[in-house]
């Protein structure tokens, strides 16, 4: 029995997929996908803007982050909290891997997995005045030691990294307001083997020109260690040759010398309450074909596809008269063969359709694009 997902349409409410249940259709003999892929859009996602880090993204790894911006007609925020208190929180969800960001000329903003890039609520690309609050699971990674650490913030421009402690978060790295790529330094945490620490690293960009976010740390024999000569010293041509692909310069060599680190992907888990997987894993990707539209009047669109394996099934679509997108939602079965009706889209307007099937093992695919006038 094929099965019809419909997604509907209403001029005024917006896009609503009807669920399966609504539709009353035996799903028994059908696999379901273990990830809601519901769950983190692709025209709302993210993956590793800053570092292609996702090659190391795993299912229980990495950190999510939320995005925020000021509006035209607020001050420029110079400190973190007015963003979050005050601001505008994006749709759009990130995911990193790791956080590894030396100092770099940052001009592009954030591309989403099919391929737009993240706007203002005016249209206008995202690439200053930001700011990401991260959520991640601090640990030992598997050559780390059990010890005493004492944490760090390498940032342009103000970050402040907060570690959860009886439920209360405790600021431990304070290196906000605006300044260019500094070393904020801070307090010292015992890290035992298999206990993690939940965090909330906090972070934002004022104008475009650079960027910089590394978070630190270096294994210390006392909760009191010795003030390192680099805490507090600033400069966008300190640490990295922002006009050489930030190679490292000496005192960045330095810190590395004296036993400091960057923490990488290893160091990073989601927490499941908060992220209950990475959706940038790189699964194997279904290859699609056979992928045509066809009007079917009265402001329906059907629109087909096959896999080479079983995948999801969503349309994402553009009316090209409004700017409006709308990714359909997915009854989450694994199938080879996808056939989707959209309705209730407006006469005479021009569409911009894709398919979007996501496997298994949460790699995505997206067909090239049909532009298609319904009438």
């Amino acid at each position: 029995m094929k099965i019809k997902w419909l997604a509907i349409a209403f001029p005024v409410l917006g896009i609503v997929g009807c669920s399966l249940s609504d539709l009353n259709f035996n799903q028994s003999s059908q696999a379901v996908s273990a990830f809601d892929v519901n769950l983190y859009p692709v025209n709302k996602l993210v993956c590793d803007p800053f570092d292609g880090g996702s090659d190391q993204a795993t299912y229980q790894g990495g950190l999510m982050a939320e995005l925020y911006y000021r509006r035209d007609d607020q001050p420029k925020f110079t400190s973190l909290a007015p963003y979050f208190e005050e601001g505008v929180r994006s749709e759009q969800t990130l995911f990193f891997s790791q956080l590894f960001v030396p100092t770099r000329l940052f001009s592009l903003g954030f591309p989403t997995e099919t391929g737009d890039m993240v706007k203002r609520d005016d249209g206008e690309v995202l690439n200053e005045w930001f700011a990401l609050r991260f959520t991640s699971a601090l640990g030992l990674g598997p050559d780390d030691e059990e010890g005493l650490y004492q944490l760090a913030l390498l940032s342009d421009d103000g970050s402040i990294l907060r570690i959860q402690e009886n439920g209360e978060w405790i600021d431990v790295v304070d290196n906000d307001l605006n300044h260019p790529t500094r070393m904020g330094c801070g307090q010292v945490i015992e890290m035992k083997r298999g206990e993690q620490h939940l965090i909330q690293l906090d972070y934002y960009q004022g104008p475009r020109h650079h960027i910089a976010l590394i978070p630190m740390w270096r294994k210390v024999d006392s909760l009191h260690p010795e003030t390192d000569p680099l805490c507090g010293v600033q400069g966008n041509s300190t640490y990295f040759d922002f006009n050489n692909n930030s190679e490292p310069k000496q005192p960045y060599l330095d810190l590395l010398d004296r036993g400091w680190r960057p923490l990488d992907f290893a160091n990073y888990s989601l927490p499941v309450q908060k992220a209950p997987f990475n959706p940038c894993v790189h699964g194997q990707a279904p290859v699609i074909s056979n992928f045509m539209v066809e009007d079917m009047l009265d402001g329906v669109l059907r629109v087909a596809w096959t896999t080479d394996i079983p995948a999801t099934s969503q349309v994402r679509y553009v009316d090209m008269a409004t700017g409006a997108e709308t990714l359909t939602l997915s009854d989450n079965i694994l199938r080879t063969e996808h056939e989707i009706f959209v309705v209730g889209l407006a006469f005479g307007h021009h569409y911009l359709v894709q398919g979007v099937s996501i496997s298994e093992t949460y790699g995505k695919a997206i067909s090239p694009a049909s532009l298609v006038m319904v009438q």
